[in-house]
């Protein structure tokens, strides 16, 4: 028996123990990363004083802008084989998705540090200026780095038992670091139970430690998945931007899929603004909104080993569904009650918690079963802009949830303010008559942008899964046949309908 059927205890599966845990650990050092620049970006342009009306506007253009070029790079970094380039061939190494990763996994830390270092002496146009350059330098190296980092499940193996507990256990350990980083940061801010550091400060700290924790997938990565079986001719050779089209044209589960994301991301305005919120809600504790994240930690780990049986239970579509409705009507029963009973805001935000983990878990199973579908109707590897448009609805939407919080709390009449941190914030006031202070009107507005707006948003995003009707054992099949290990004529054959 060789090494990794030691090491892995499966000797079919591809990839050794150490190498699944290098790819999770990578992944989770992207995704905290980008939860640091996308946490604290409203709450840290509010305290510089920049009008919130006028940042919305800013953050839909530059949304515009970001509709183009992540279509681009995922086209790209699909067409493009820079292996055989001889300039980057030493830094590349081999493979298809971990080349652009190796190349551009340090970029979005670097910009995200020179968004935060903003001197808060500018005056409002420079900083706006400051805001936009540095947005998109973070924007387009975040697509670089996210679209081949997302793209690698499908070529770090070609076994689908694997594939899928790579997906279970990387669902799990995203909750698990979702709970400590969103605790820790915004412990790190808070006034009243925490340091106060600045904004800065922490980005600061929070980017080194994001390069340290990717770079064992940059040193060691391997692909083991990198060619299509089971096509006709050159179809797995090369592709044109029409192909390219094609694809996302027949793949009409994915856009359905697509579709719920942009609706449930661009109705999320709480998640922008959510410790700046919390300051207000609850007296400067900007820790509050994470207490029912952090009591739903343990059970949704839980609950999340399982998720796989559930899913093969009551299908994938189904549960995500389901967890859906669950997600947005705790969101609405949390307007309707207030936020005054803290008890009970609590309990309410620990179960939409533990739904919107095991769902988060479900939406990495579905997506690579649309690319596999998409793979089996055209005979082409989409990978790349498949996951350049989730890249492109996962940014758009958290710009477009942010800029409409912004918006819905300009309207309701916020008060301008400038502050380094919660802390100098805190300090100055919040009360009638002091420069903190915000009228109850503005109070309720983010009441709305916390709860109702996302309530109802999740709701709708549900609705829409009703539409995909891609089965769970279809896909498995298709995938089977993608990798060879069945013929397209034995798949065709046991599929449950004509696709």
């Amino acid at each position: 028996m060789g090494k990794k059927e030691r090491i892995n205890k499966h000797p079919d599966w591809r990839l050794s123990t150490r190498e699944r845990f290098n790819y999770y650990l990578s992944d989770r050092g992207r995704l905290f990363g980008t939860s640091v620049f996308q946490t604290f970006m409203t709450a840290f342009l509010a305290l510089r004083g920049v009008d919130l009306e006028v940042l919305a506007s800013v953050l839909l253009v530059l949304k515009l802008i970001d509709a183009v070029d992540d279509v681009v790079f995922g086209y790209l970094i699909d067409k493009l084989k820079i292996t055989e380039w001889k300039a980057f061939r030493k830094l590349t190494g081999e493979g298809k998705y971990l080349p652009w990763f190796r190349l551009t996994f340090f970029l979005f830390p670097l910009f995200t540090v020179v968004f935060y270092l903003m001197p808060s002496t500018l005056p409002v146009g420079a900083k706006m200026a400051w805001f936009v350059v540095s947005y998109l330098l973070y924007d387009f190296s975040c697509t670089l780095n996210e679209v081949p980092m997302n793209s690698l499940v499908m070529t770090l193996t070609d076994n689908t038992e694997e594939r899928t507990h790579i997906i279970t256990v990387k669902g799990i350990i995203t909750v698990l670091a979702a709970v400590i980083v969103g605790v820790a940061l915004n412990f790190l801010v808070d006034p009243v139970d925490g340091p106060g550091f600045s904004f800065t400060s922490v980005s600061i700290g929070a980017m080194i430690l994001c390069v340290v924790i990717m770079l064992p997938l940059v040193r060691k990565g391997k692909e083991y998945n990198t060619e299509l079986k089971n096509v006709e001719g050159e179809k797995n050779e090369s592709y044109t931007l029409r192909d390219m089209w094609n694809c996302v044209k027949t793949n009409k589960y994915m856009l359905i899929y697509l579709l719920s994301s942009l609706i449930a991301g661009v109705t999320a305005t709480s998640a922008a603004v959510g410790s700046l919120i919390s300051f207000y809600l609850f007296d400067g504790r900007t820790l509050v909104t994470s207490l029912p994240v952090l009591i739903a930690f343990v059970p949704a780990i839980l609950i999340n080993t399982q998720a796989d049986k559930i899913s093969k239970r009551f299908g994938r579509r189904n549960s995500m569904f389901l967890l859906g409705l669950v997600f947005g009507g705790m969101y609405i029963l949390q307007y309707i009650v207030g936020y005054e009973n803290i008890v009970v805001f609590i309990i309410l935000g620990t179960i939409a918690g533990l739904a919107n983990s095991l769902r988060y878990v479900f939406m990495n199973f579905i997506a690579p079963d649309t690319i596999e579908y998409t793979r089996y109707k055209t005979g082409k590897d989409c990978s790349g802009i498949f996951y350049a448009l989730n890249a492109f609805v996962s940014k758009a939407t958290n710009g477009v949830g942010a800029s409409l919080g912004l918006l819905v709390m300009g309207l309701y009449g916020w008060h301008k303010i400038q502050a380094e941190s919660y802390e100098e914030l805190l300090a100055m006031g919040t009360s009638v008559g002091q420069a903190g202070y915000q009228t109850p009107l503005a109070i309720h507005g983010m009441w709305v942008v916390y709860a109702l707006i996302p309530g109802i948003g999740f709701l709708l995003s549900a609705l829409i899964l009703m539409f995909y009707k891609l089965k769970d054992k279809d896909a498995e099949l298709m995938a089977k046949c993608n990798s060879g290990e069945i013929s397209r004529e034995e798949c065709e054959a046991q599929l449950s309908r004509k696709y």
